[in-house]
């Protein structure tokens, strides 16, 4: 007999059975699916299952968010007359007039009986059905054929609702049940934007949602405060003719570095939001930076001046503690002769030696207006990176920028689609001999030393197995697996332990929730343990993240080629100054191009022709048009090799 859904989706680590008992008890009250009970009370998020979803029907998924962007032709929409779309819960998405193909996102994707009436009421020989939530769908209909626009608006209000209802039902219900409560993480006011689990706490204190680790719901999160700096602060530098996108390439450059070093997340969060700040109220003219401060007095001593002007703009908006130091600190040189209080080592903030190397090297290869009053190639900015450690910079930061600007780094991020691991050890040795065997596995890994750490990278989602040392104490270990298992977003998420218990000491962290239990003098094996793990996570349709990168870190004929031979997918923005498009790749083919009004091969040619851009690869998103084109990303890596780099860029 064919196991239900529950009890597969509690196989695959996405929900525990007390999860599914909630969203069957909601099911009686609203006759919703139990899929669909589960993301509307927040037991599972809607990307989780649905590609959990797709995997099983052997299909791809459309979120609520793709849904409530998607442009589809009327010509589409008339094909499916929208009595049958609201009574079968379909929508369709795209026409392939070739190959008389119906593309469609449906609730019931394996319903063939289904796909064959649909194709016989629209006289296509083939339709092709994505998953989608009914909830989600009923609102595209909605949307798209009735024109309200308030659908998907509506829909995340009446979620909200739903989900604060059944929270409070469920916590009246437990506390009158006779059932001792369970522990749960403690909350503090970390800043205005963030809220975050203190380890080693017990007690019932949680949000209104329920949520275990906080911080995106009924409030603003660290990351949507940051791409709101983003596009402020763009649009900002966008008349400064060498500084346009400037501050977005520091922040995401220093974040880079900042956790390679092994800063906490949330430090991360503010070495990016310094990064943004950093320039606003300093002359457009000029800009002062270490290098440049260095070989020119008068700079050095306006730049006294200028240091502490973002900090004054933002008195009013309460910046965390850490921005308004490294803002303070951003002039100051690793040899004390910097400004404005000539601090030198470690008394200068770890962010501010960050931003400072990343800074000077973009301002000498960006900025033909330095203070040395011309460009540096990419090799003599390396040089002269070389050159000042220990003197302007900090020569454990100046030696990881330049890891980051040889682009291993981003290689590495993209061929694991953005995943990336993170160990969390309080032993130095540990941490080194992990993170060397992680990388040789070919592993993204970072590492941090503090229990802390953990807690913060949950509550950012931003790691895909987790390692945690058990010398941070049985008692803390286990806290942060009940706080891991007791939260939707990560009840499938690896955890390994690593140490040398006793077997009933191990058998109570299998118990709790661990992975796998492994001893820590043996950092090969749990690499491939951990690789195994990852592995596993992917096969399960674990998520991919967003990666972030440059033309300057890694050119577009290798970033071609690397998605191409990695049989990627997926979409690639590109972004240079005011011009932005993308290409939509599947199974390393160009299939889809747009920039402007142009579309196809045109657009194509324009965004090969990107000399500087940026770009944001997101393997996740789904394409919801026609494709356009069939181009080998291997082919094209190569055309763009053979072009002039002094070609111009095309008109848009």
């Amino acid at each position: 007999m064919a196991k239900k859904l529950g009890e597969r989706l509690v196989e695959a680590g996405l929900v525990t059975s007390d999860s599914i008992q909630k969203a069957l008890e909601h099911q009686k009250i609203t006759g919703h699916r139990l899929g669909d009970c589960l993301v509307e009370i927040g037991l599972l998020q809607e990307a989780a299952l649905l590609r959990f979803l797709a995997a099983e029907f052997q299909t791809r998924f459309v979120s609520a968010e793709k849904l409530a962007k998607a442009r589809i032709p009327t010509d589409v929409l008339d094909k499916v007359p929208v009595r049958l779309a609201e009574a079968q819960n379909v929508l369709p998405l795209a026409i392939d007039p070739e190959r008389q193909l119906l593309s469609v996102v449906a609730a019931e994707p394996q319903n063939k009986k289904l796909l064959d009436e649909i194709a016989l009421v629209t006289g296509m020989t083939e339709v092709y059905a994505y998953v989608g939530l009914r909830s989600t769908i009923a609102a595209a209909i909605r949307k798209h054929y009735y024109g309200d626009t308030t659908a998907f608006a509506s829909l995340e209000v009446v979620t909200a609702q739903t989900r604060a209802d059944v929270s409070t039902m469920a916590s009246a219900y437990e506390s009158t049940a006779g059932m001792a409560p369970r522990p749960s993480i403690q909350l503090r006011l970390e800043s205005e934007t963030r809220l975050r689990p203190r380890p080693g706490t017990q007690g019932r204190h949680k949000t209104s949602t329920g949520d275990t680790f906080p911080g995106s719901r009924g409030t603003v999160s660290d990351k949507d405060y940051i791409e709101t700096l983003s596009i402020l602060v763009t649009m900002q530098e966008r008349d400064r003719k060498h500084h346009r996108g400037h501050s977005a390439q520091l922040s995401r450059q220093a974040t880079v570095v900042a956790r390679r070093l092994g800063m906490l997340p949330r430090d991360v969060a503010a070495v990016a939001i310094a990064g943004y700040l950093h320039d606003l109220g300093k002359p457009a003219e000029r800009h002062f930076c270490l290098a440049s401060n260095a070989v020119n007095p008068e700079w050095l001593a306006e730049a006294k001046r200028y240091c502490r002007v973002p900090t004054k703009l933002f008195e009013s908006v309460n910046l965390p503690v850490q921005v308004n130091t490294m803002l303070a600190q951003l002039y100051e040189a690793y040899d004390g002769s910097g400004t404005p209080q000539g601090a030198k080592g470690d008394d200068i903030t770890l962010g501010a030696r960050i931003l400072g190397a990343v800074d000077s090297y973009l301002e000498l290869t960006k900025n033909p207006a330095n203070a040395l009053g011309k460009l540096l190639t990419k090799e003599q900015a390396l040089e002269h990176l070389r050159e000042n450690s220990g003197k302007l910079y900090d020569p454990l930061v100046a030696d990881i920028v330049m890891q980051v600007q040889t682009g291993e780094l981003l290689r590495q991020r993209i061929i694991n689609d953005g995943r990336q691991i993170l160990i969390v050890e309080p032993e130095e040795g540990t941490r080194t001999d992990l993170l060397e065997s992680g990388q040789k596995q070919g592993l993204v890994v970072h590492a941090l030393s503090s229990l802390d750490g953990a807690y913060d990278a949950l509550g950012y989602q931003d790691c895909d197995v987790l390692v945690v040392g058990l010398k941070f104490g049985l008692d803390e270990v286990l806290g942060l697996l009940q706080a891991t298992r007791s939260s939707p977003e990560h009840a499938g998420l690896p955890v390994v332990v690593l140490g040398n218990p006793d077997a009933g000491t191990r058998e109570r962290l299998m118990m709790g929730g661990a992975s796998a239990v492994m001893p820590p003098a043996e950092p090969d094996e749990a690499a491939k343990t951990i690789r195994a793990l990852y592995d596993d996570r992917i096969q399960h349709n674990g998520p991919a993240r967003m990666v972030r990168g440059s033309l300057d870190e890694l050119p577009a004929a290798q970033l071609f080629k690397l998605l191409g031979t990695g049989k990627k997918s997926g979409r690639l923005y590109l972004k240079q100054n005011a011009h932005e498009g993308y290409l939509h790749l599947e199974q390393g083919k160009l299939v889809y191009a747009t920039v402007a009004t142009q579309n196809g091969e045109q657009a194509m040619q324009t965004l090969l022709g990107f000399q500087q851009a940026d770009f944001r690869y997101d393997p996740d998103s789904l394409l919801l048009d026609t494709p356009q084109m069939d181009k080998d990303l291997e082919v094209l890596a190569q055309q763009v090799a053979m072009r002039r780099p002094t070609m111009s860029m095309p008109t848009v």
